[in-house]
């Protein structure tokens, strides 16, 4: 995929089909430029490449105050930070820091950018619920352990359980039973 050839296998769907251009300009061009192409382009910031495309830094507005107009980027850059492969598949982005991420070839050419965070990825999943729900799920198993520890507790007892820690984050006790019938209802 980083030169164009097909990828094999079903892991996808992969960053080098989820890039999005950014605006370029070269180490020589002056602040005033890059000014002018990050707001024509409504970019939140401008990739420096050198010869053939390689991305060697990076210019946002906050690296641009200050700067006098016809300083060459090359002075007020931020070197270019980590960029990851084309291959790489979308779903493994949500554990990266950033939120947004440059995707180069191994040679360091410049495809563009990806969504590194975000609620949803390209297939709609809504990975920050699904975290909030997995934290959710950890912490009432853990409580869960704490509360019975080694013995198998009846139905009756998760039942009261689980009401009582809805009562205790904030539910009323006629919501509680509300959900708590819900949940009967679902049961085998």
């Amino acid at each position: 995929m980083a030169y164009g050839l097909p990828v094999e296998g079903d892991d996808g769907p992969f960053v080098g089909e989820a890039v999005d251009p950014l605006p370029t300009c070269t180490p020589d061009q002056t602040v005033v430029d890059a000014r002018r192409l990050l707001e024509e382009s409504g970019s939140e910031e401008v990739v420096v490449v050198a010869g053939d495309g390689l991305a060697v830094g990076l210019v946002d507005p906050g690296r641009l105050e200050g700067a006098a107009d016809d300083a060459p980027l090359l002075e007020v850059m931020a070197v270019v930070p980590g960029s990851i492969r084309p291959s790489v598949t979308v779903a493994s982005l949500s554990e990266r820091d950033a939120d947004r991420v440059l995707v180069t070839t191994s040679d360091g050419r410049l495809l563009g950018v990806a969504e590194a965070r975000g609620d949803e990825d390209h297939d709609g999943h809504d990975h920050a619920e699904e975290e909030r729900i997995e934290q959710e799920l950890e912490q009432l198993m853990e409580a869960a352990g704490e509360r019975f520890g080694d013995r198998e507790p009846s139905r009756e007892d998760l039942h009261a359980f689980l009401r009582e820690r809805l009562i205790d984050e904030g539910r009323s006790p006629e919501e509680a039973d509300r959900l708590m019938a819900d949940l009967g209802d679902e049961s085998p």
